[in-house]
Parts: structure tokens; C-alpha cells; sequence
């Protein structure tokens, strides 16, 4: 299933619904997760999985490639297939394209989250203007539509892009901000210094435990650290697993978006807060699955 077919298939709203379905149930126990696997390669990486979103629901793996300075070269950094397979009699029956499965289903739950703890944000940065933060604004603007939205980028601050009221290179252009969503290829924090009480930091880039988007010391202080799961965030995301080594046990703050997703009525707010995402097969899982069943 190619990018164009999985985007007829899909709207963003109806993304949005599956993550927050599978976080629930994967709250409750109801899918099914296997381990990643990982072979790293200087700066860049291979990697693969296998999951389900249900019990009885088909078994995807999705197997791909990260390397972050495809970027430069206008190349996504993370490519990726994903493979399904019949829950009836285990045949092989689809392709996704996986770049567009791993970008519908991260900027759906960045966007699931944000509506839930910051649903009136007037004022949204975006840094790393690449294929996952380009789309990360559109999805802010379309559900959002923010009085400002501001591009962050290293390499360009030409405002070649709709989407953002203005592009620049200053990270402190973003102090005051309600939401900061992080999409860098960056091992080293990018955001050093605490943000403005009430207000969410999303972070897609820590996903392997030597990448820290975030200053690992700001969590200290952060109302909630949200994750999408709290055992393999522990030990796949960067900025949680050098936090964990300085914080006091149990950490209280450290959530898995599961239960944020599961409570009745919206969670109020106050002080920093932060969503870290690794990505995890069920989300995938989810997607592949929801789309299968408006084609059949």
C-alpha cells in the first residue's frame, strides 16, 4: 500500500483515534509487543519489530533504517516497510509504505497528547524542520490553528513552508511557548533551559538511550513525563534513562500516556510537562490494522 493510498485511507482525526485506542488498551494489557531489535552503525542504525494491536488482530513487522543524515540530502531519516500478516493462516498479504505509517501514527499521537493537555495552545514551535516536523506543523495547524507557529532550523530560515508564521535558528525564540514538539536528529539536548509554566514539550527524537533531546535535569522538576510506555522508555529514551539515574525511586512523574488517555475528562495542567516517544510496534500495528478494515 503505497503513501498516497494509505493517506485516501486515512484522515488525521481518524489517526488520532487508533493511538489513543491502542494506548489504552496497551494500558490494559491488551496487545501484544515483542522486542526491538537494534544494530547500530556509527551514527546510524538498522532496526526491526513485530507486534499486535489486538489479540486476534493481525501481526505486523516493520523492519528499517535510521540514518540522520539523510536529511541534508532531503531523504527521509528513518525508513521503513511494514509487512502483515493474515491473523487467519499467517500469510504474507500487505506492504505499507513505512515511512508513511511511522509518520501518520507519531504525529497522531503528538497530537493526541497535546489535545489533551494543552488544547488551547495559542503559540507552537517546531524544531527540526525535516519530514516528521514539517508534518508535525501541518497537523498543529490544521487542529490547532495557533496564533503563532514558529520553525526552528539549524540549516534554514527561509519560511518556504505555509505552515509556519515565521522560521528562524534561535532556539530562545520558543521561551514562551504553550507546545514545543522536538523532531531532531540531535544526540545532544536542544532544550537546555525550563519552559513557561503550563505548557508541553513532545520529544520524537530521544528514542535510543543516547539521544537526549531534552536536558535530562529539567525532568526533575516537570509536573509529568509522559511515555509511551514506562518499562521500555526506562531503557530506550535518552533523556529518561539519564534522568532515572539521579532521580528518586519510585518517580512519580514518569507516566505512560495510557492512563492519560483512559481518564474521563481532560487533565488539567501546571508547570512543565513533557511527552517522550520511542515508537512502539502497536502503534503501527494500530494503524495497519484500522486501514485493513475499510479496505476488506
Amino acid at each position: 500500500m503505497s503513501a498516497q493510498e494509505i493517506e485516501a485511507q486515512c484522515s488525521l482525526r481518524e489517526a488520532i483515534e487508533t493511538q489513543r485506542k491502542v494506548f489504552i488498551n496497551h494500558a490494559r494489557g491488551e496487545t501484544v509487543l515483542g522486542p526491538r531489535a537494534v544494530l547500530s552503525q556509527g551514527d546510524n542504525a538498522q532496526f526491526s519489530y513485530i507486534a499486535r494491536a489486538s489479540q486476534s488482530g493481525p501481526t505486523i513487522v516493520k523492519f528499517g533504517t535510521v540514518f540522520p543524515g539523510n536529511s541534508a540530502h532531503n531523504l527521509p531519516a528513518v525508513q521503513t516497510t511494514v509487512a502483515v500478516m493474515n491473523e487467519k493462516n499467517g500469510s504474507l498479504t500487505h506492504f505499507f509504505d513505512g515511512e508513511s505509517v511511522t509518520q501518520l501514527r507519531t504525529v497522531a499521537t503528538s497530537m493526541a497528547v497535546a489535545m489533551e493537555l494543552v488544547p488551547h495552545a495559542e503559540k507552537i514551535g517546531i524544531v527540526g524542520l525535516g519530514h516528521q516536523g514539517v508534518a508535525h506543523a501541518r497537523a498543529a495547524r490544521e487542529l490547532f490553528s495557533p496564533r503563532e507557529l514558529i520553525g526552528i532550523s539549524r540549516t534554514s530560515t527561509t519560511n518556504s513552508h505555509d505552515e509556519f508564521s515565521d522560521i528562524g535558528s534561535d532556539i530562545r525564540q520558543l521561551q514562551d511557548c504553550d507546545l514545543i514538539v522536538l523532531c531532531t536528529n540531535s544526540q545532544s539536548p536542544v532544550i537546555r533551559e525550563a519552559m513557561k509554566p503550563d505548557s508541553l514539550c513532545i520529544s520524537i527524537g530521544s528514542f535510543a538511550p543516547h539521544r537526549c533531546e531534552v536536558e535530562p535535569r529539567l525532568l526533575m522538576n516537570a509536573q509529568s513525563v509522559y511515555v509511551d510506555d514506562v518499562a521500555i522508555s526506562s531503557q530506550q529514551c535518552g533523556s529518561v534513562c539519564e534522568a532515572l539515574k539521579t532521580v528518586s525511586q519510585p518517580w512519580e512523574a514518569l507516566k505512560s500516556i495510557g492512563s492519560l488517555f483512559a481518564k474521563e475528562g481532560k487533565t488539567r495542567i501546571t508547570g512543565e510537562n513533557y511527552f517522550f516517544s520511542v515508537g512502539l510496534g502497536i502503534q503501527d500495528a494500530a494503524l495497519v490494522e484500522y486501514i485493513l478494515g475499510k479496505v476488506a
